[in-house]
């Protein structure tokens, strides 16, 4: 680096620590999520940007899009606001602009919302560009904040289950208004981060956005419980630390954001983590099971990341028998029987192969008997033979559908008269390929 470069870093360094001092101090007067939250997570994020995105957008609006269009949607709320029905109000698409909404819907809102942002810049408006990137991040911060966007949990049912003190009955456990979860001094780490990509095309944007919303929107959620306690019957300080954990996250995934949509508005892609040809299908947030039961031993959990159960509800690693293929599985599910496990993938045109191993664990009971099927939008693509225990495992390898929304299910299927105990199946790395 010559001395030029390092006065401009040193330069830019300081323009940005005003700009987090001004945040730090300033408030929307109501908010159900992040209050004070918005503005961090979004400095930070910005300054985690490379210096060609900063350099292309500009000092001055990305101060705006950290001070002045955070709460865009907030502002327009209730109808209040008619100015900003162009940045708030997505053609032919009913949705919340502050929670993970239905696929089809977040897929369409996505689109649009790339689509905005690269029109603008592409015009030069990068002011306007900025409107528009600013109600696309709210609308992710919201659900990584553990508040009513993080959870389905009423606030009375959480008030019953975790009654107040008498003098704290008028504090809001869920709602930024009067509430918890976004108050005190908590910062977040000034800790080193290199913005992911997310995608190449305007579909795997979308698709990895939706997805690290609903994981984030899920992490989120686990802080809620630990955050009650402390503020109703604790010190707060372990409260300020999940909220500093929080904010972490979702800063991450705000850098994320904010540098995959500047990297597809301006087709330049070479500096960044490049996105795969291959997912993980345990990386996904499964649709939830709806508190289905199934036979013992996973009557309870009817699926495992990772690992698998034995009848007496013990756990191992996922393997296969000895003298099989793959010896070591880095990843999948252990799963009962019968039981379907489900994904959503929208858009569902991104990836167009999946491929898994197939089998029983060698914890299972000598009359183990299963077949597999891998099923899109509820059509089998596979089903294979039935494997007793001991037995080799399968492979399978199929096309995917090109369709708008993917409903992706993964079915363990028992033979009569089987014994569940003995019929514990293993998923072996399940991976999504894009070619």
């Amino acid at each position: 680096m010559d001395y030029q470069d390092h006065c401009r870093q040193r330069i830019n360094s300081v323009r940005w620590l005003f700009v987090y001092m001004l945040i730090v101090t300033w408030q929307p007067a109501v908010s159900h999520a992040w209050s004070r939250g918005h503005g961090l997570i979004r400095s930070w994020a910005v300054q985690r940007l490379p210096s060609w995105q900063r350099d292309l957008i500009g000092d001055r609006q990305l101060r705006r899009l950290c001070q002045d269009y955070t709460s865009l949607q907030d502002t327009h709320a209730g109808g209040n606001a008619p100015h900003l029905d162009p940045y708030c109000i997505v053609p032919g698409v009913q949705l919340s602009l502050h929670d993970v909404s239905a696929p089809e819907s977040s897929s369409q809102a996505l689109f649009w919302y790339m689509d905005q942002i690269s029109k603008q810049l592409s015009s030069n408006e990068r002011d306007e560009a900025m409107k528009f990137l600013g109600v696309l991040c709210h609308w992710n911060e919201d659900p990584g904040c553990p508040s009513a966007h993080a959870t389905s949990i009423q606030e009375f049912e959480l008030k019953i289950l975790l009654p107040p003190p008498p003098e704290k009955a008028n504090d809001n456990y869920l709602y930024g208004a009067g509430g918890i979860m976004d108050v005190g001094d908590y910062q977040i780490p000034n800790t080193k981060y290199r913005p992911r990509l997310l995608g190449h095309d305007r579909e795997e944007i979308a698709l990895r956005i939706y997805q690290h919303q609903r994981l984030l929107q899920r992490r989120a959620a686990t802080h809620v419980i630990p955050i009650v306690q402390d503020m109703m019957y604790g010190d707060g300080k372990m409260a300020k630390e999940r909220r500093t954990t929080a904010a972490l996250d979702n800063a991450k995934h705000i850098a994320d954001v904010i540098y995959s949509v500047i990297c597809l508005s301006s087709g330049r892609f070479e500096d960044g983590p490049p996105a795969g040809d291959q997912q993980r299908l345990s990386a996904w947030l499964p649709d939830s099971p709806g508190g289905t039961m199934i036979p013992h031993p996973y009557y309870v959990t009817p699926f495992l990341v990772n690992q698998a159960m034995d009848a007496e509800r013990k756990l191992h690693p996922l393997t296969f028998p000895a003298d099989t293929k793959p010896a070591h599985i880095a990843f999948g599910y252990g799963m009962g029987t019968p039981f379907s496990l489900s994904f959503t993938l929208a858009p569902g045109n991104v990836y167009r192969r999946f491929t898994v191993g197939v089998g029983l664990h060698p914890t299972a009971g000598p009359q183990g008997n299963v077949a597999f099927a891998v099923l899109a939008n509820g059509e089998p693509l596979v089903r294979t033979r039935h494997v007793k225990s001991g037995g080799p495992p399968l492979e399978v390898n199929v096309l995917l559908p090109d369709v708008q929304v993917l409903h992706l299910t993964l079915q363990t299927i028992p033979a009569a008269g089987s014994d569940s105990e003995d019929n514990l199946a293993v998923w072996a790395e399940p991976t999504l390929h894009r070619k």
